[in-house]
């Protein structure tokens, strides 16, 4: 048989080889075990926050499609006419914008609904003077010409 004719010094260097693992992996096994413990930290903390800018990012999907249709509702308005009730309509939702930051206690999270708030008045103020800008430059080209046609 092939195992006779092995000598001597193969046998003990496979019985070197076992030993050798099995020691190592005993060393390894008691160091897992004891030596290099793995922590067990209580998550509940880690899990509500991230609760919590979930909750955050759902807002902010919910008023980012509010302020869209606001902005789209500015961009349509015709400033010529006067229209109070429009206006009055477009300046309650940004109030209702703007009071989201206070229904969550004035959580820093929730500043954009402030900065988006004072975003759509700027742009709400702007366009509208400029439509009155247009509207005085068209009169005052009238009562020029007005003027030169006393002249």
């Amino acid at each position: 048989m092939i195992t006779d004719s092995l000598g001597e010094f193969f046998w003990k260097k496979v019985k070197f080889v076992l030993l050798f693992l099995v020691c190592g992996t005993g060393l390894y096994i008691v160091s897992q075990k004891y030596i290099f413990e793995i922590p067990n930290t209580d998550n509940t903390e880690l899990l509500s926050s991230i609760r919590g800018y979930e909750e955050v990012l759902e807002k902010q999907t919910e008023s980012k499609e509010q302020i869209q249709k606001i902005f789209e509702q500015i961009k349509e308005m015709e400033f010529d006419i006067h229209q109070v009730q429009v206006q009055d309509e477009v300046t309650k939702r940004i109030s209702q914008v703007r009071k989201l930051y206070k229904d969550y206690e004035l959580n820093s999270k929730f500043k954009f609904s402030i900065i988006s708030a004072d975003l759509m008045v700027l742009y709400f103020n702007t366009k509208q003077g400029h439509s009155s800008l247009i509207k005085n430059k068209a009169k005052i080209e009238e009562n020029l010409m007005a003027c030169k046609a006393n002249f």
